[in-house]
Formats: C-alpha cells, structure tokens, sequence
C-alpha cells in the first residue's frame, strides 16, 4: 500500500471534506492568493471549482487555474477547445488550409477536411516542393489521407506529385500504409494498378482488410466469398493463411495464441476483419476457417464468430448458435444475443432475460440494449446495474431512459437517483441525460474520495511534483517491447492511476483487443476486449497537446468515463486533441511503430512494468 506521509494526509483529508460539502465556485480553497498543483488535482477531481481573485495569482498558478476551470467543463466554466475543434466546419478548416504552413497544421488541415467530407481537402497540401519532403516528419504519413481527399473528388496536383515522390525517395512512405491506400483507389476506379506486393504480416493482413471493407458490399462480398481476387492474387498476400487448409489441430487446454505459427495468429485478426465487413445476408460464405479457430483460438476469436453470425444467412447457423449457445463465457453470450434475435426472436427474449439477472455486467449491457422498450421489471434491473462493477451495464441503462422514449417525468424520476452513485461517472452521465429534460439542473456534486482514491490523489501529486517523466515498458511475446513516456505534469491522475495498476500486475498476461493499422493500438481490458475496467473509473484531464504518431492517451466511452484502457497512436490523429486525456508518447519512434505497426490482433502482453 502506498503509504502518504501524516502532514499530506491532514492536508488531503481537510480538503477533501471541505469538497464534499462546497457548492461549485463557492467555498475558497485558501485564503492566499495561491493555485497549487495539490489544489488543482483535487479540483479537477471534485469537479469543483474555489472562488479565487485570479488577478492575484501568481503567473504560473493562474495558468494552472485556467486549464483547471477549463477541465471541470461545468456551466459557466471556460472552454478548453477552440470552435474549429468543438465544433469544426468545413468552411472553418478550408480557411485554415489556405495558411496551413508547417507539416503539423497541415496534416491537420487535410485530417479534418477529409472527415468533413471537403473536395477541397487537398488545399492544405498546396505549395509543397520537393525540398519540403526532406523535412517532413517521417511517421507523419499522408497515404490514407490523399487517398480519401482523392476519393471524395480531390486531384493530386503535378507540384504535390513531386512533393509525394520525393516523400518516396527519403524513405518516408511505408509500403504497407501506400499499399492499402492504393488499394481503395483500385477498388474505385481511380488507379488501374496496385503497387508492388508488400511481406505477408500482420500489419499487411490487417491493413488490406481495413481497406477492402472501407469498399461498398457489392465490391467486397464477392472477393470474401472467393478468398481470392481474380488476376490480383497479391491482394490477399496468404492473408492469415485463411485459403490454406488448417495446421495439425492442437490442444483444447492450450493458448491458441502462444502455439500458433505466427501466419496463423493473424487469422484472429482476419476472423475480426471479416465480420465487420459482413454485410446482413450474406450467403455462400466459407465459414470452415472461422469456425476451426473460434473453435481452438483465444476467446476474442470466438466472440468475432459469433458476432458475425448476426448477418449471415447460413443454413448452418441454428446449429452453430445452438453450439455457441453452451459456451458461459459472459462475452461470448453478449456476442451470441444479437445473432440469435436476428432469426429466434422467442428464444433471444428468454436469452436476454437469463442475461439481464446474470452475474455478468458485460452481457447485461449486451441485454439492456437489446430491449426495445423500458421492461415491467425496470426497478429490479436497476437495483442490479446500480452496484455493477463495470461502468458499462450503467452507461446503458441511463442512456436507454431515453431511448425507451419514457414520459418525461419518468425520466426524471428514474435518474435523479443516479446523481447520489459512488461513482462520479454515473453521476455525470445522469447529469447529461437531465440537463435535457430540465436545463436548470443543477451541476452535480462528486463523492467523496475514498481510500484507493485518496492514494491515487496523493500519487498524481507525487510524481507531478517531482515534474520528471514516468516510463512504463510493454513487453509483448516474442521479446517485443514499446517503452512509454507519460508527463505527470499534464495528466497526473491518469499517468499515477497506469503507474498504479502496472505496479499490481494488472495487465500482465492481457491481450491487445483493437489495432486498426494507421490509427491506434489499443489494450488494457480485464477481458482481453474492449470492455470493462479495473472496477473505478478516473477524471479526463484534457489538453491541447496535439495527437501527434505515438501519442498515448486514455480509451473513453463518454467524459469522466477512463479507467485502464489506453491507446497508442500509430499515425497523428488530429480529432482526437483536447477530448482524449493525452498522456505522453512512446520512446524511440522507430522502434515502437514498427513494432505497432505490425502487432497481431490478440498479441500477448506479457508484461508492463514501471522503470526506474
């Protein structure tokens, strides 16, 4: 156990008591004119905010004080993001495009316009020369870019086509990144060609899937239902040896992911790509491959089965299901309720209700969005979910108040309840789903820290104090590592809550859940998912540091809502800044995206440690 020493913890036990019981810019902190690192945490903690006369803080305390105020987010409170970020438009960043200067704004500039949908994204790349690609950052990578500013009607300039050639010639394009770029523009019409063959990896498999299925359906089912694509045999690369026929079966009681030959790894990636790419009814679909590795593989590739089940129109599939059906796995049966609703409906009600009093948050959250109106039983539901240990059973149940469309004063009545929830999450979420209902609801007020969180607080202050970065080394099977390094001076709470759960064990033996190629790797989930939590969830603490390539920030399902799931960049994700807490970045930038670049899906973590 931490163990905080006695003046710190007067200090922590006064403030904290003083806290519970302050209304929102009412009760001062301190009578001197002074804004310390140790307020601002428990500010940003108690979503509180003292009466201070700014004009009497020093520079640097006032500074600490505006970007506390603008963290609360509160009524009344100041904004952290600028419009052009809070509520971007195209005529907005079209006008940032015209000035866009360094590699920075201007891969901002294209990022935003292209998620706007502008024809005109390709402006922000204007005035670029050959001599500008020498200084271009090397893992700032433009592919997927120019290829969506061309897809929505852009044209690559001959200028700009100097500039992208002479990106080639430094060794700044990545030929995997400019392969599945490439890709979507063949599917489209607008390149006759695809380039070069890349090596059959991970990261290749992974990064052509996300491209084939960013393709219309009637493009891409029938290239699945072949597992081949006529004349461009490269396209597939031995994608997770899904066309070969399976190794020698192994062991039930053995981890699929440590005894597998590294091509066949990746199938559990492949096995995710497919089912999202799924549209509903397909049919004639060569589900062999699947079902041998959901069979044998890790769970992540059983629940990817399942979930493809939903759209697939198989004569098989009652079987299947009914297969599927004996598996207690809580995920599994999340995953399985929404392919046995789309051709059970009987037998997916009574699935639900066994779900809705199971001991599972994670498939009561499946359970409670599967209802299409509010059921008799609501307040028993609710007593359940109320002490669930995963925010998710939660999140849903308060969003679906709503969605049930319930009279008003039934909305209301069912989630005041939630402002008095241990956890400040549900507390803020009720607010959300209130101040709808009721503009003049009042901010609410946080809990009272409890001892985990009292050390977690006395922590965050710790290592910002000490103002010195707090590496955390993940080691990967295979000997792979990625070093992080998070700045407690911006996000002490998040960097202290990491350092803590590592420091635990929590992550060790965890598998990584989500890559998406050119974007982020994401891990941390108890159930090896993209589910659940350590049990708590801890404050956003939001900056305008830029999403730059490997930045580490904390995974979120609303404001307020993080816990142990974090995110590595693997290209600069512009959106992302101000909403996403910001931690740091990885170390040695070549090093760690390559290895990101090419994780499998499901990747063993071996470790994640604190280094001194």
């Amino acid at each position: 156990m931490l163990r905080v020493p006695s003046f710190q913890k007067s200090v922590l036990f006064v403030l904290a008591a003083q806290f519970a019981q302050a209304q929102p810019a009412q009760k001062p902190l301190a009578d001197a004119p002074r804004f310390t690192l140790h307020d601002a945490i428990w500010c940003e903690w108690m979503r509180a905010a003292p009466s201070l006369k700014v004009d009497a803080l020093p520079p640097a305390d006032r500074k600490r004080y505006q970007l506390t105020l603008q963290r609360i987010g509160a009524p009344g409170m100041p904004k952290l993001l600028p419009p052009e970020l809070e509520n971007p438009t195209v005529e907005m960043w079209e006008a940032k495009a015209k000035v866009a200067k360094t590699p920075q704004e201007r891969f901002t500039a294209l990022h935003f316009l292209n998620r706007l949908k502008s024809p005109k994204a390709l402006t922000a790349l204007e005035g670029l020369s050959p001599d500008d690609a020498k200084t271009w950052s090397k893992h700032l990578y433009l592919d997927a870019n120019i290829a969506t500013a061309r897809l929505q009607g852009g044209e690559v300039s001959k200028e700009l086509q100097r500039f992208l050639d002479e990106l080639k010639y430094e060794g700044k394009v990545e030929p995997v990144r400019a392969q599945a770029a490439r890709l979507r523009l063949v599917m489209a019409g607008k390149e006759k060609e695809l380039l070069p063959p890349v090596p059959p990896t991970p990261g290749a498999s992974l990064a052509l899937m996300d491209a084939l299925n960013r393709t219309s359906p009637e493009q891409r089912v029938p290239l699945l239902a072949g597992l081949v694509i006529p004349d461009k045999p490269e396209l597939w690369i031995k994608i997770g040896m899904m066309s070969s026929p399976p190794r020698e079966k192994p062991a039930l009681d053995r981890r699929i992911t440590d005894e597998l030959a590294p091509e066949e790894k990746y199938s559990i990636g492949v096995i995710s790509r497919i089912q999202e790419g799924l549209p509903k009814g397909t049919k004639e679909f060569p589900f062999g491959r699947l079902i041998y590795y959901s069979i044998f593989g890790p769970e992540i590739s059983r629940i990817a089965y399942v979930s493809a089940l939903s759209n697939v129109d198989d004569p098989n599939k009652k079987e299947w299901i009914g297969w599927f059906r004996k598996n207690k796995n809580p995920l599994v049966q999340a995953a399985l309720l929404p392919a046995l609703r789309s051709f059970a409906p009987n037998d997916a009600d009574a699935f639900r209700n066994e779900l809705l009093i199971g001991a599972s948050p994670i498939a009561r959250s499946a359970a409670i969005e599967d209802l299409p109106e509010a059921p008799a039983d609501l307040d028993a539901i609710a007593h359940i979910t109320w002490k669930d240990r995963d925010l998710e059973p939660q999140q849903t149940l308060i969003e679906s108040y709503s969605r049930w469309k319930l009279p008003k004063e039934k909305q209301l009545e069912l989630l005041k309840p939630w402002l008095q929830h241990s956890d400040w999450a549900c507390r803020y979420l009720a607010y959300q789903q209130l101040v709808k209902l009721d503009a003049t609801t009042p901010w609410p007020s946080a809990p009272e820290p409890n001892e985990r969180e009292k050390a977690l607080l006395a922590e965050a202050e710790r290592l910002a104090s000490k103002g010195k970065p707090v590496r955390l080394r993940i080691t990967f099977s295979g000997k792979r590592r990625v070093t992080m390094r998070l700045d407690p001076t911006v996000a002490p709470i998040n960097v202290a809550n990491l350092a803590r759960l590592a420091r635990k064990d929590f992550f060790n033996g965890r598998l990584v859940p989500r890559v998406v190629p050119d974007f982020v790797v994401q891990m941390g989930s108890p159930y090896d998912t993209m589910d659940g939590g350590p049990g708590y969830t801890v404050r956003c603490e939001n900056s305008l540091d830029w999403y730059g390539p490997g930045s580490v920030g904390m995974a979120l399902s609303g404001k307020d809502t993080g816990g142990s799931q974090f995110f590595i960049t693997t290209n600069a994700t512009p959106h992302l800044t101000g909403k996403y807490t910001r931690m740091g970045e990885v170390e040695d930038m070549d090093h760690a995206l390559k290895i990101l670049d090419d994780l499998e899906l499901g990747a063993k973590i071996e470790r994640v440690e604190v280094l001194k």
